[in-house]
């Protein structure tokens, strides 16, 4: 009904300006205005109303809703992708779709999934600009074939066609296919040889590696976009740099690094986000604790794709989500303190026209022109990373639903500080004093629509 509802539309639309363009052949009224003063063009108003529909019919994907969120926030923030700011400072995006529609069961698993692939395009697309190195090389081939005896077949042929002849006559039926192929002859036609007449083709081949630090690379910020269809996009905005990598260091070695905000830290409670922030909050943030020093937090999110009415069975099955969210926490909090990344790209293109001369088993030339093209990628990524679990505690552990799906989720926050960490190096030193440490108070629900975690850039 909207399709036809729309092409009635349209054509009432061209109907009018067709209407308005044909000329009238009894004369005007004397009291009709000159041609040069018509009324306002009703070209322009049915044009509007046709680019109108159409626009309406077109459906963004949910990579595009993401990127341009990701565009607004980074012209709010006055960032440029990729370029070095004044405080050495450097920002990279990733994107990934999510592989899992909101009505699938694995759709909370598939986001995080999803953000974990856009970090890693994200840490890797820094490391290649830091420490890439690059190979190429390009090959190309002209050949032509103009020979007198370029369409008679060789004795080649003649000796394959006869072998063709003695190899079906040993053959059952069953197995003649399989042993034209042992021969590789195709079972459809039994070709004898291919002669090449011509070649104009060009390839070219590069490899570009990678290995080096990727600690202190800070997620500052995360999307999430997705379009009428369901389908759904996490992006993430990466910050790397002088500032991120010494605090990396010093929380590696356990040391206080020089910046710091006295008197201007935040607490636990406060640094933590709200519902609707924290269903789309992924990775490491980093803020300035009550005593104004760099301290961590780390969103893990899992989810469970039980889909039963046993309630027990529910519950176990989020428990073990919630299992799976703090280690993904940890993970991160590793990752970002201590960890090494290896990148290997590789990239294929190229193509060209072939001119082929095929003969039959009886020797009969046929000639082909085939044109085709080289089209190839990849890449891949390794981070590996190690540090202690001193200094780590859990703020935050919740099951939350998912605003847009209803799916629940389950989200652990841990934190790295270095309070924390003295705290622990207390209870080893005296096992007698064991300070505790305070639980995040619960958060409001959130609501439906387009969404970013909270920004912790600094």
């Amino acid at each position: 009904m909207k399709k036809t509802l729309f092409a009635m539309t349209a054509l009432s639309a061209f109907a009018l300006v067709a209407q308005e363009a044909t000329p009238v052949a009894s004369a005007a009224p004397e009291s009709a205005p000159a041609a040069s003063e018509a009324p306002a063009p009703v070209k322009a108003e049915a044009a509007a109303e046709i680019n109108k529909a159409v626009t309406t019919h077109v459906k963004p994907s949910a990579k595009s809703i993401v990127r341009e969120d990701m565009a607004a926030y980074c012209k709010e923030a006055g960032i440029t992708i990729g370029e070095v700011t004044p405080t050495d400072a450097i920002y990279i995006d990733g994107l990934e779709r999510v592989l899992a529609r909101s009505d699938n069961p694995n759709f909370v698993r598939a986001r995080t999934l999803a953000y974990e692939m856009a970090y890693h395009r994200a840490v890797a697309g820094y490391v290649m600009q830091k420490f890439g190195v690059e190979s190429v090389k390009q090959f190309s081939e002209v050949f032509n074939d103009q020979s007198t005896d370029r369409l008679t077949p060789s004795a080649d042929a003649k000796t394959t066609t006869q072998r063709i002849i003695e190899k079906t006559e040993q053959l059952t039926e069953a197995k003649l296919d399989e042993g034209l192929r042992e021969m590789g002859v195709t079972p459809s036609g039994t070709v004898a040889e291919k002669r090449r007449l011509a070649a104009n083709t060009l390839v070219s081949r590069s490899m570009r590696n990678a290995i080096g630090s990727s600690a202190g690379l800070l997620p500052v910020q995360t999307f999430e976009g997705w379009n009428e269809a369901n389908q759904y996009a996490i992006g993430v905005v990466i910050r790397g740099g002088a500032e991120t990598e010494t605090i990396a260091e010093c929380l590696r070695y356990k040391m206080r690094p020089g910046l710091s905000r006295p008197g201007a830290g935040l607490s636990v409670e406060e640094a933590l986000p709200s519902d609707d922030e924290l269903v789309s909050q992924f990775g490491v943030r980093l803020f300035f604790d009550k005593d104004g020093v760099p301290a961590l937090l780390s969103f893990g999110q899992w989810g469970s794709s039980y889909t039963g009415t046993d309630e027990e069975e529910a519950e176990d099955a989020m428990d073990h989500a919630m299992v799976q969210a703090e280690a993904i926490a940890n993970e991160q909090l590793t990752t970002f303190i201590n960890s090494t990344i290896t990148v290997s790209e590789s990239n294929e293109r190229g193509g060209g026209k072939t001119t082929d001369v095929v003969f039959d088993a009886n020797g009969v030339p046929t000639e082909e022109k085939v044109m085709g093209f080289i089209d190839r990628a990849a890449k891949t990524s390794t981070i590996q990373g190690k540090d202690t679990l001193i200094g780590r505690s859990t703020v935050l552990k919740k099951v939350i639903a998912h605003p847009s799906s209803g799916r629940k989720l389950a989200v652990c926050v841990r934190m790295w500080s270095f309070g924390q960490y003295d705290a622990m190096k207390r209870i080893i030193e005296k096992p007698q004093s064991r300070p505790t440490t305070p639980a995040a108070p619960a958060a409001p629900q959130g609501t439906r629509g387009k969404r970013r975690g909270r920004s912790y850039d600094f």
